[in-house]
């Protein structure tokens, strides 16, 4: 009896002491996962609103020790529990070394590439987007990029930058697959390739698109239309000469204007000449940048008076080299350069609308046709007397606000076999020398560039189109449906019947204007619209640019700038993924992440689990 009294009396303080020490691991566990909450929520702000996470110097005695360690202490101030780690925890259990940093922002990326893969596994096609560029410390990174149709909605997503081990296609080609594969992608599930036109990527025998096309025979290339329309502009701005001498002039405006002295007059003549209205930088003209020549004639034709009162103001300053080059200046600009000004930014205007519409990410590949074609014939309807009557009285009063003679002829080499010289003395000269010649390049230009994508396979997104005059059309199908294994007998009875369908929504008041209502109008019957809902779905997903990677290359330059320029690619990448998809990124489920990031971590010195 004593005996079993002294187990009873065992058992019953050995329970006491499982229970409090079960307790006791609770209550760790929790607050190591608060203070890790701290740590992860740190690290997320700083990659979301992409600043620097270290500092030069992060040890006690610095002032300063980065963005992501100041950032910690200031929430220890706010929680007790943090502020005792921070302070009084063991030194190799505070988890703020850049190797954790690394770790857990990796956890971050991958779950929301996660999530975007997860997506287009749903969506069950997708489309290819990749782009080049060169960082702050001379490596070529490459952009990848994914366009695919999730909740009947178009996304592009970014999904990772790569550093280039080298520049030929089957670098680049090893590269892609080697991130379509990283993150579980099947690269037989895409449809489409959307490159710019460098050789490289879009060679037709050796390029990045032939060879994934040897692999994913249904992966049509799909030249960037933005690239196409900045390859029209360049090719006017250059190959016409009165706009190639009138663009020169700009940009020696440009080179004058950026020295200190000059800029600062030229701010003061604004506000002096009109004090009501907010001042206008010069901008800068580049091959490369999109559509920017039409920024940079809208600023010299608003500031032409601010921009002529600076030049006599410094031709008449001391500096012998700056007056003199303001002089030059100033002989520059004449009623020529005023006529070819008010011209150049009338035509452009057009296609700077155009090129900010195709950036836009849900844009389909139909639509973008019809807007190319849209504004070649608004150029067309520009070739007219009227309106080159209105941008003549234009060029006059700005030329009479400015104090420019109009009368006086200006010398200009017409383009004839002879290479005689004749003087533009008369708006008709204008007229038929310069106006007409730049519209005529420019429409060539658009018919040549994109006149391509308007047949074969691709010709069959504008047949699914409601606004396309062949909407619907068997014969317009064909080669797409051919090219994507969908069955002609399916289809003709597919086609037969949405018509109908059609048909019976349109006399219930409900109109079916775009291929998303199409798309919208299949969803509940997609089992019977197997073969045509599947079309739908692929037309939507064609890709118009690669502008997300362009996007993508902004962000870029904010996270590898001249302090950062040692980060790693892993961690670049990584930080672009948060940065670039910080809605996916913000609504992590940060007890998820510790979960995966204690499931991770091999060296555990702090208990999470």
């Amino acid at each position: 009896m004593e005996g079993w009294c002294e187990f009873k009396a065992r058992m019953k303080n050995g329970s006491r002491i499982m229970t409090k020490l079960d307790a006791g691991h609770e209550k760790t566990v929790q607050e190591n996962r608060q203070y890790m909450r701290a740590v992860i929520e740190s690290l997320r702000f700083t990659a979301c609103q992409t600043i620097a996470q270290r500092g030069h110097r992060e040890d006690q005695q610095s002032t300063n020790r980065g963005n992501f360690i100041e950032l910690l202490n200031l929430l220890g101030k706010f929680d007790t529990i943090v502020s005792k780690k921070l302070s009084s925890g063991p030194g190799n259990a505070k988890y703020m070394h850049h190797d954790i940093q690394d770790e857990l922002i990796d956890v971050m990326a991958s779950m929301v590439r996660e999530q975007v893969s997860n997506e287009v596994k749903l969506g069950e096609h997708f489309a290819l987007m990749v782009d080049e560029t060169k960082d702050v410390s001379k490596k070529e990174q490459i952009s990848v990029a994914l366009r695919y149709l999730n909740n009947d909605m178009i996304h592009e997503e970014f999904l990772d930058f790569i550093s280039a081990e080298g520049l030929d296609a089957e670098s680049l080609h090893k590269s892609v697959k080697q991130t379509l594969a990283k993150c579980s992608i099947d690269k037989h599930a895409c449809i489409a390739q959307c490159y710019d036109g460098a050789s490289v990527m879009s060679g037709c025998n050796n390029g990045v698109q032939e060879r994934f096309r040897q692999e994913v025979p249904h992966a049509l290339y799909i030249h960037c239309y933005a690239h196409r329309l900045n390859l029209v502009l360049v090719d006017c701005v250059h190959n016409v000469k009165p706009v190639a001498e009138c663009f020169a002039t700009v940009k020696m405006l440009y080179n004058f204007f950026s020295g200190t002295v000059t800029h600062k007059v030229f701010m003061e003549k604004q506000q002096e000449l009109e004090p009501t209205k907010r001042t206008v930088e010069l901008k800068r003209l580049s091959d490369t940048r999109w559509a920017c020549q039409y920024s940079t004639l809208w600023a010299i034709k608003r500031t032409l008076p601010a921009l002529l009162a600076t030049l006599v103001d410094v031709s008449n300053q001391t500096n012998a080299h700056r007056a003199t080059e303001a002089r030059s200046l100033i002989g520059l600009i004449d009623a020529q350069f005023v006529v070819h000004i008010c011209m150049l930014e009338s035509i452009f205007k057009l296609t700077k609308n155009l090129s900010d519409h195709l950036q836009t990410k849900d844009l389909e590949l139909a639509s973008a046709i019809d807007l190319v074609f849209a504004v070649v014939d608004t150029l067309n309807d520009k070739r007219n007397a009227e309106t080159w009557t209105e941008i003549w009285e234009c060029a006059s009063d700005m030329c009479e606000t400015v104090g420019i003679d109009m009368q006086r002829p200006q010398d200009f080499v017409v383009n004839s076999q002879t290479g005689s010289k004749e003087p533009l003395e008369t708006s008709e000269d204008y007229q038929n020398h310069c106006y007409f010649p730049v519209i005529n390049r420019l429409i060539s230009e658009l018919d040549r560039r994109f006149s391509s994508d308007s047949c074969h396979v691709l010709k069959g997104a504008t047949a699914l189109n409601p606004k396309h005059e062949t909407f619907l059309d068997k014969d317009t199908l064909l080669p797409m449906a051919e090219h994507y294994g969908v069955l002609i007998e399916n289809l003709s009875a597919e086609l037969h019947q949405l018509k109908r369908l059609i048909e019976r929504k349109n006399q219930r008041g409900d109109v079916v204007s775009t291929t998303h209502d199409v798309l919208v109008l299949l969803r509940p019957y997609k089992d019977a619209f197997v073969d045509l809902f599947k079309l739908v779905c692929i037309s939507m997903t064609l890709p118009v640019t690669s502008a997300s990677c362009e996007r993508s290359f902004s962000c870029l330059r904010r996270l590898k700038t001249y302090l950062r320029n040692k980060s790693g690619d892993a961690r670049t990448s990584n930080l672009g993924v948060l940065a670039i998809s910080s809605s996916r990124a913000k609504a992590l489920d940060v007890e998820a992440v510790i979960n995966r990031f204690a499931a991770n971590h091999n060296n555990r010195r702090i208990v999470l689990l």
